[in-house]
Parts: structure tokens; sequence; C-alpha cells
């Protein structure tokens, strides 16, 4: 991507920390956070967790996000635990 492009992460399901990238200088954090649904049924994750960026200047950088439950007292099977994105901004 190219410096000043707007990219957002939205993982869907309650149980997402909010999407964090690993250098602000590369990508710059511009919002975001949970957003819960209104109507949930009991044992299922609802809502999201999203994050916007905004590429501030070159490099190559990491967003992650990470969850402990898959659903209502289910731990993660092996691999689904975490979200994980390689960026490249370019000038």
């Amino acid at each position: 991507m190219i410096t000043g492009t707007l990219l957002e992460v939205r993982l869907h399901g309650g149980y997402w920390s909010a999407p964090a990238g690993s250098d602000p200088r590369v990508l710059a954090p511009s919002g975001g956070g949970a957003a819960p649904t209104r109507t949930c049924p009991p044992g299922r994750s609802c809502g999201a967790s999203s994050a916007r960026f905004t590429a501030a200047g070159p490099g190559t950088v990491r967003v992650t996000a990470r969850r402990t439950s898959c659903g209502e007292a289910m731990r993660c099977p092996p691999g689904q635990d975490r979200f994980e994105v390689t960026v490249v901004v370019t000038p």
C-alpha cells in the first residue's frame, strides 16, 4: 500500500482483542474498537473488533489480534487464536 492509504481490519466475533500495529510510524492508528451487536443468542460470539490505520511512512509492519476463547467457555483450536497480517507501505 502507499503512504496515505487507509486500512481497516475487522474481525467478526466478540472474543478478539482490538487489532494493533507493530510500528505506529509506519501504520498510524486512526480509530476502531469493539462493536457488539444488539441481539446475540446465548453461547454465540457476536459483534466485531476493528481498527483503522493510516499508512504514515514507508516500512513493513504486522497487524495482530488475539483471542483466548472461540465461544462461550470454549478454548480456541490451535491456529485459531491469533490473527496476523503483514503490511508493506511504500512512499
